[in-house]
C-alpha cells in the first residue's frame, strides 16, 4: 500500500455499521490503518470488512452493543492481536430519542447516556494505558452541536449525553496531556444519514433552511476532520471539540 497518512496505525472504530462511523472506517482503510470496527448490524460490518481487505487494508470487525463492558475488552485484544499496538480510538456509536422531558422514563434516559457517554468513558479507560505505554494516543470523540446548542427536536437526554462528551474531551485531555495522549471530539451538525431519510419533506426544508451553506453534511465531511484530528496533523490540538455544521452556529 502507498505512503498514506495512518500507515503503521491502528484504530478501534465503533458504530461503524454505518453513517459516520461507516465513513470513517473506509477512510481509515484507505489511509493505511490497520480497523477493528465494532456496530450491531453484522451484514454491514462484513462488507466493509471485504471493501477495505480487498483495497489491500487490514479489518476486523466485532458485533456487539458498546455499552457491553466485554465488547470494550474484544476490542482492545482484538487491535492489540493485530499489530501489538494500538494507536486510535473513534467513539462515533451514539443514539438519539425524541421523547419530551414530561414523558422521559429513567429507563430512557439512562440508555442515551449509556451508549452516548458512559461506552466512550469506559472504552477510554481501557485504551488510555496502551496509549500510556508508547507514550502516545488519539482519542476522537463524535459529539453534536446538541452539546452546545439547545435543541428541542430531541430529549434532553441527547443533548446533555453530549455535552457530557464535550467535558469528557477536555478532561481526559488535560489528565493526560503529559503522556502524548490527544482527546477532541467533533460536534456536526445536520448529516445525511439513514437517520434524516426518515425525516418528512417539510422537517428536511426547515433544517435546510437554517443552514446557511443550504445543503446537509456528508458523513464523509465528518470522516474526513476525524482523520485529521486522529493523524498527526494534528499534534498539538487537544481538548478541542470543533464545530462543523455548515456554518448553522457561527459565533457560538
Amino acid at each position: 500500500m502507498k505512503d498514506t497518512i495512518l500507515k503503521g496505525k491502528t484504530a478501534i472504530i465503533t458504530g461503524a455499521s454505518s453513517g459516520i462511523g461507516k465513513a470513517t472506517a473506509m477512510l481509515f482503510g484507505r489511509e493505511g490503518a490497520t480497523v477493528v470496527i465494532t456496530g450491531r448490524n453484522t451484514e454491514s460490518l462484513q462488507t466493509i470488512q471485504k471493501k477495505i481487505c480487498v483495497a489491500g487494508g487490514k479489518c476486523e470487525y466485532i458485533t456487539g452493543d458498546v455499552t457491553d463492558i466485554h465488547l470494550a475488552d474484544q476490542l482492545i485484544n482484538t487491535a492489540i492481536n493485530c499489530s501489538g499496538h494500538l494507536d486510535i480510538l473513534v467513539c462515533c456509536a451514539g443514539m438519539a430519542m425524541r421523547k419530551p422531558t414530561l414523558q422521559m422514563t429513567m429507563e430512557q434516559w439512562d440508555r442515551v447516556l449509556s451508549v452516548n457517554l458512559s461506552a466512550p468513558m469506559f472504552l477510554s479507560q481501557k485504551a488510555i494505558p496502551y496509549f500510556k505505554r508508547q507514550h502516545r494516543g488519539k482519542i476522537v470523540f463524535v459529539a453534536s452541536t446538541a452539546a452546545k446548542n439547545i435543541n428541542l427536536g430531541a430529549s434532553p437526554s441527547y443533548g446533555a449525553s453530549k455535552a457530557g462528551l464535550v467535558y469528557l474531551t477536555r478532561h481526559l485531555a488535560t489528565e493526560f496531556a503529559q503522556d502524548h495522549i490527544y482527546v477532541n471530539a467533533i460536534c456536526p451538525g445536520p448529516v445525511d444519514t439513514e437517520i434524516t431519510k426518515t425525516w418528512t419533506p417539510e422537517y428536511r426544508q426547515s433544517v435546510l433552511k437554517t443552514l446557511p451553506m443550504g445543503e446537509l453534511g456528508k458523513p464523509e465531511n465528518i470522516a474526513n476532520s476525524i482523520l485529521f484530528l486522529a493523524s498527526e496533523l494534528s499534534d498539538y490540538i487537544t481538548g478541542e471539540s470543533i464545530m462543523q455544521n455548515g456554518g448553522r452556529y457561527m459565533g457560538s
